[in-house]
């Protein structure tokens, strides 16, 4: 399996030449990093909440057209891709489906912004006894699965999401393999420091580490997550 992280939350998981695409959201494409264009031959589309650093609608449209994936997505953003001419499928909280090589499951977020609770799911990927668990955006939670091989966890707060203290809380319960932050690219968040939360999980032995855009690991059954730079 291999995984390639980019801006906020986005990530690419390969296996077996299938594709899958999380959150390809705006900040992929603010400051010339790369165009909407970029993301090519997706096979499968999850979107999992309607706020722009995860759904860029301009780069949904152009992967559709491009790729024509089958989407997995909220309620909302469904419908809205309806009126696009774009099919999607509704994925809701506790639901599996398999897709070529990937087992994929939909688990629960607490993401609230000010007095609206925010439709999203986070994703359990398992492939050839190889698992990966995004959580997107969410708050503390005490439902988790554990043992996965690699978590990626939010780390900004602003109240919407864990801070780094409870991002380590979060990823000692689950144990993984590896653990990589997520979510301090936009310009709100310059002042949040990533490796902050690499020391401090890695003082309790759990392995993880700052990816740049376009860094990308390779998840093996016989060995820790490796990493290479694209």
């Amino acid at each position: 399996m291999k995984i390639t992280k980019y801006a906020q939350s986005t990530i690419l998981v390969e296996e077996d030449n299938v594709l899958l695409l999380i959150d390809p959201g705006k900040y992929n494409f603010d400051e010339g990093r790369v165009n909407r264009d970029f993301f090519r031959n997706i096979n499968l589309l999850l979107i999992t909440h309607k706020h722009a650093d995860h759904y860029d609608l301009e780069a949904v449209r152009r992967i559709y057209h491009q790729s024509k994936p089958k989407i997995y997505t909220v309620r909302e953003i469904s419908e809205s891709l309806k009126k696009e001419g774009i099919h999607s499928l509704v994925f809701k909280v506790g639901n599996k489906v398999k897709e070529g090589p990937f087992l994929i499951e939909s688990m629960p977020t607490l993401h609230r912004v000010e007095d609206e609770l925010i439709d999203c799911f986070g994703v359990l990927i398992n492939s050839k006894n190889k698992s990966l668990y995004h959580t997107s955006d969410t708050l503390y939670i005490e439902e988790k699965p554990t043992r996965v091989n690699v978590l990626f966890v939010p780390i900004n707060n602003k109240g919407v999401c864990m801070n780094i203290d409870e991002a380590v809380r979060f990823t000692r319960g689950v144990r993984p393999d590896l653990v990589i932050p997520l979510h301090y690219d936009s310009p709100k968040d310059a002042h949040i420091n990533p490796q902050e939360f690499v020391d401090k999980i890695r003082g309790d032995g759990i392995d993880s580490r700052v990816m740049n855009f376009g860094e990308f690991i390779y998840v093996t059954n016989n060995t820790s997550p490796k990493r290479r730079i694209k």
